[in-house]
């Protein structure tokens, strides 16, 4: 396993290198979820809008592997 350092949201990170950008593809919102809308008029999902804050807070990436809210397209 080799952790590389890299720059994300602004600060520099460590990641386990063959993880690095898999978050998307282990989320839960990223998976056709109704409440996941970043960026758009009608609102985010505020689940993700709070993991998204405490991600840049503390310079983190996490994925959502569980929530009460999801409801696919």
């Amino acid at each position: 396993m080799s952790i590389v350092k890299y720059h994300h949201h602004g600060r520099e990170v460590s990641v386990i290198e063959e993880l690095k950008g898999k978050h998307r593809d282990n989320c839960l919102c990223h998976s056709n979820c109704v409440w996941f809308k970043p960026g758009t008029p009608e609102g985010n999902c505020p689940v993700a809008n709070l993991l998204y804050a405490v991600c840049i807070e503390a310079g983190i990436t996490a994925p959502i592997y569980e929530c009460p809210l999801y409801r696919e397209e």
